[in-house]
């Protein structure tokens, strides 16, 4: 039995809500959040990735891109860390960066 999962987007200084985005066999990102620590000048992207294909990932790639509040891209972060993921199993995501950015999107998952 497949679960649906779905997963609302809420980002740190913006409004709008993103829906779940999915990539390849059946891997879905979802919860972005990105919360500024500015006694560390540090900001801290989470969320929920969930294997919702029959197969286990072994091990997985994620590439975040930084916007301003202009929409020029400002920088690239990655979360490389993630796997195995079970079919069926969903784990929290965490990137930190340094640079200052107004939005997030999920550019690239890559896993084997």
């Amino acid at each position: 039995m497949k679960t649906v999962l779905a997963f609302a987007a809420l980002l740190a200084g913006l409004t709008g809500a993103a829906h779940a985005q999915s990539f390849f066999y059946g891997v879905t990102l979802g919860n972005i959040q990105a919360v500024r620590d500015t006694n560390e000048n540090v900001s801290t992207i989470t969320g929920s990735l969930a294997n919702q294909s029959s197969r286990a990932v072994n091990n997985v790639m994620l590439t975040f891109v930084l916007y301003d509040d202009q929409g020029r891209e400002v920088g690239r972060v990655r979360d490389d860390d993630i796997g195995p993921l079970a079919p069926g199993q969903i784990k929290m995501i965490r990137a930190i960066t340094p640079l200052q950015f107004a939005k997030v999107t999920a550019l690239d998952i890559r896993a084997r």
